[in-house]
């Protein structure tokens, strides 16, 4: 307890699929190289502060998403990713660095945990020996990097949360998770990962098709809020009255009146109060509690929803 704020905390290692290996990008031309490969600004690569970001195919479509860390000084980069594609991306980095002056390599991986706070939008005071950065992904609070016991020194006296309570920040905050709602080849704003991508840099790669659906405003998969009086066995495909496949239940945690989630759906269905149901022998009733999270509003606004939703509730 913090005076009567409880600030609770999870490490990425305990949580499933959701470990992180840290790679290190330096040299003069770093940021150039970084700025035209992926999806994030990289101004926003300062002291204290993490960014999102993604790395797209040339089509627009996910390949990884990451979250860049400053280093020791301008030309010093480190990115989280997740640990099982820390290789790939690390020859995926190699073999686009063709006239920059980078290096990239793999400091292995690396014990990370974001801490929150309950009360506030603001990510709490975190005093240690690790690494600490404001960050939005992989869900909004303090990241702390480190060694093992470093981490958990600097978190001594806070709560635990656990899976569920993990989980459950997700959801309330509309961050979408690598292996549940993000996955390789969606387009970032079909899974609620637009805070991840900046439409004023200029070019990176997936720029131009992310440009086009940023121009018109539309993709036909939006990540939503459900909500349910038992949860399913595992993922599972959610069908409506008009399609089969309407979208996907991706995440889910027990809550005060049953369980709360989140989902991948058809943009038609995207709407509080639409009533989908999972594809199972036993059928779970799913109500969809949000209109679109993390969704692109286009250049042309329709509606401001997908902004606000980025928020808690």
């Amino acid at each position: 307890m913090v005076g009567a704020v409880t600030v609770r905390y999870a490490v990425l290692d305990e949580i499933p699929g959701q470990a992180r290996a840290r790679l290190r990008l330096h040299g003069p031309d770093v940021r150039r190289f970084l700025q035209g490969t992926l999806s994030a600004e990289l101004a926003g690569v300062k002291p204290g502060q993490a960014v999102a970001a993604a790395l797209c195919t040339v089509k627009g479509k996910l390949v990884s998403e990451l979250v860049l860390l400053p280093g020791a000084s301008d030309d010093d980069v480190h990115a989280l990713v997740p640990v099982e594609l820390a290789e790939r991306l690390l020859e995926h980095f190699d073999r686009h660095i063709i006239m920059d002056d980078v290096e990239v390599e793999s400091l292995g991986a690396v014990t990370a945990a974001v801490a929150w706070d309950d009360a506030s939008d603001e990510p709490p005071v975190v005093a240690g020996e690790c690494e600490a950065f404001a960050t939005r992904h992989p869900a909004p609070g303090r990241l702390l990097v480190g060694t093992a016991a470093a981490v958990k020194a600097a978190l001594a006296g806070f709560e635990a949360a656990g899976l569920d309570g993990w989980t459950a920040h997700r959801i309330a905050t509309a961050s979408p998770a690598w292996g549940h709602e993000l996955h390789e080849g969606f387009f970032p704003p079909e899974v609620g990962f637009v805070y991840a991508v900046s439409y004023d840099k200029g070019c990176f790669l997936g720029q131009e098709p992310l440009a086009r659906i940023h121009a018109r405003g539309q993709v036909n998969r939006v990540m939503v809020r459900v909500h349910a009086s038992r949860a399913p066995s595992g993922p599972r495909v959610l069908a409506s009255d008009d399609r089969e496949n309407a979208g996907q239940w991706t995440t889910w945690v027990a809550g005060a009146d049953g369980v709360d989630g989140l989902a991948v759906v058809r943009r038609a269905v995207a709407e509080p109060g639409a009533v989908l149901r999972t594809v199972e022998d036993e059928p779970v009733v799913v109500e969809v509690r949000s209109g679109p999270l993390g969704d692109d509003p286009g250049i042309g606004g329709r509606g401001k929803a997908g902004v606000v939703e980025l928020g808690r509730r």
